[in-house]
């Protein structure tokens, strides 16, 4: 049930025993005000909170932590400015609307499913090659974010020896209606989106390559035997695209 708010698309869900689940983290970092400039890492412990509409019972479990990486530095207009650290991997957790989780740390190609309690049900591993970040790489990220911010080319080049040596392997999960878990791989910028399908119980289903981008952050739903999400045109005009999933 995605609900658009400002800045973000936050995205509860149901579970077939009628529970209603949000994902939630929590640091005890104190943030403060200037920031602590330079380098930095918070650790984020994750959570999905949920709710029962008939009982009313809410409950929360711990899912695991994530470290997040960022660069801070002044602008010259007496601003802050936060850079996140490119091609650093990432825990992601979905919850399986049958009951447990799919976790993954996007380095490497391993998902697990496990129960609310943590014992791990299913484990999916696959030999995939790691890419490595190029210069190329660490360069068109400068050129690209120092264009029209030339007085952030110090603060970007700090930013560019930070990524790490090799780039992400996954790019996320998600679970359809059909309870096939969907492992999107990462691809080069403007590649489509490559996914792996599994069932429930780990057994490979197929790969689904699609044949159009979606909209840079845009989501991807699969239902009743369908692919939904939304592109732009060259006007930057969206347009909701539904495409028959074989």
């Amino acid at each position: 049930m995605p609900v658009p708010a400002y800045g973000y698309l936050w995205d509860g869900a149901f579970d077939h025993e009628g529970r209603y689940w949000q994902g939630a983290v929590h640091s005890d970092r104190e943030f403060s005000m200037p920031p602590q400039f330079g380098h930095g890492t918070t650790i984020f412990r994750q959570y999905f909170k949920s709710y029962h509409p008939a009982t009313e019972v809410v409950d929360s479990i711990f899912v695991g932590e994530d470290p997040y990486q960022e660069y801070v530095v002044e602008t010259n207009t007496g601003g802050y400015r936060h850079y996140p650290i490119p091609f650093v991997a990432a825990n992601v957790t979905v919850m399986d609307p049958s009951g447990g989780f799919w976790q993954a740390n996007t380095a490497s190609y391993r998902v697990t499913r496990t129960t609310e309690t943590g014992d791990t049900l299913v484990v999916i591993e696959a030999g995939l090659p790691t890419q490595p970040v190029t210069p190329d790489d660490r360069s068109a990220y400068i050129e690209r974010m120092v264009e029209g911010r030339p007085d952030q080319r110090r603060a970007v080049e700090a930013v560019a020896d930070l990524m790490p040596e090799f780039k992400p392997i996954l790019e996320g999960l998600f679970v359809d209606d059909e309870r096939r878990l969907w492992v999107e791989r990462s691809t080069p910028n403007e590649v489509p989106p490559f996914y792996d399908l599994f069932a429930r119980d780990g057994d490979y289903l197929g790969s689904v390559r699609l044949a159009f981008e979606p909209r840079p952050g845009g989501k991807v739903w699969v239902q009743h035997g369908n692919l939904y999400t939304w592109v732009v045109d060259e006007l930057d005009t969206p347009y909701v695209v539904r495409a028959p999933v074989s």
